[in-house]
């Protein structure tokens, strides 16, 4: 189990980037991109992409963002942090977004904003229908769904990262044959692709080891899956405590391929 090999923080490692991070617009989060970007640099960060959810069409929450408010209410929050820190840190601008096979208009107008998108998928198609994977199925059929959902995401080319993708096994289901098999050509899907996967320490600090998952650990050890260790912040301090640097001396023990930067 990852709980039990997680370990203490030997405090002698340096974090050099994080690509996970929100932002007061998602409205469960608190501070700027500035307030961010001064506490990477506090911590000798290289680089520090700023990702805070982004609205899409097929949602059903929001206060998450829109593509007129990312124009007129994030990015000039960049080009203020770019002009105090910008000569100590990169500085990169991106969104969590779910993906859906559909609207592919709409996350190319994204990137013509943005440095990268990240895919957080919480929300996937289930004969039609949107599922949930915090308050859906855990059999079989729905995980399976969540998966090939994931893969389409994956092989659209839209995204770098794919957050927490193992997040659909948040309520901790039984991991059957059918459903390694396929969380398992998630990993493969993204290795072939060159899309970097997640272990995500907000899985640890607000959720209790609900993830990251062995699982995802063992198949990126298999398949020399890029990874990046991310805090998934949601207060300025998150961004380099003591879970993250745990998480992150734990990947580097398991040998797991981290990665710094986003090609």
């Amino acid at each position: 189990m990852l709980k039990e090999f997680y370990g203490h923080s030997t405090g002698n490692v340096q974090i050099k980037s994080n690509f996970h991070t929100h932002n007061y617009l998602c409205g469960h989060a608190i501070g700027t991109v500035t307030d961010y970007v001064k506490e990477a640099v506090k911590h000798n960060y290289e680089t520090i992409g700023i990702s805070d959810h982004c609205a899409h069409p097929l949602t059903r929450y929001s206060p998450y963002m829109t593509l007129e408010t990312l124009k007129t209410e994030y990015l000039p929050q960049f080009e203020q942090a770019k002009n105090l820190y910008g000569g100590k840190i990169k500085i990169l601008s991106a969104v969590e977004i779910e993906y859906f096979g559909e609207n592919d208009d709409y996350y190319k107008k994204l990137l013509d904003e943005l440095d990268y998108l990240v895919m957080g998928q919480h929300e996937y198609i289930l004969d039609g229908k949107r599922k949930n994977s915090f308050f859906d199925g855990v059999d079989e059929e729905n995980i399976t769904a969540y998966c090939e959902n994931v893969i389409t995401g994956i092989r659209s080319g839209f995204f770098s990262v794919v957050a927490h993708p193992d997040v659909i096994f948040y309520r901790k289901p039984e991991i059957t044959p059918s459903i390694a098999s396929a969380f398992e050509n998630v990993v493969k899907e993204a290795t072939e692709q060159n899309v970097i996967l997640e272990l995500n320490a907000n899985g640890i600090r607000n959720h209790s080891f609900n993830y990251p998952t062995p699982l995802l650990v063992d198949l990126c050890k298999k398949y020399d899956t890029k990874i990046t260790v991310s805090s998934d912040c949601h207060v300025p301090k998150e961004l380099s405590d003591e879970y993250v640097l745990r998480l992150y001396e734990y990947a580097l023990r398991q040998k797991l391929n981290v990665v710094d930067r986003i090609n």
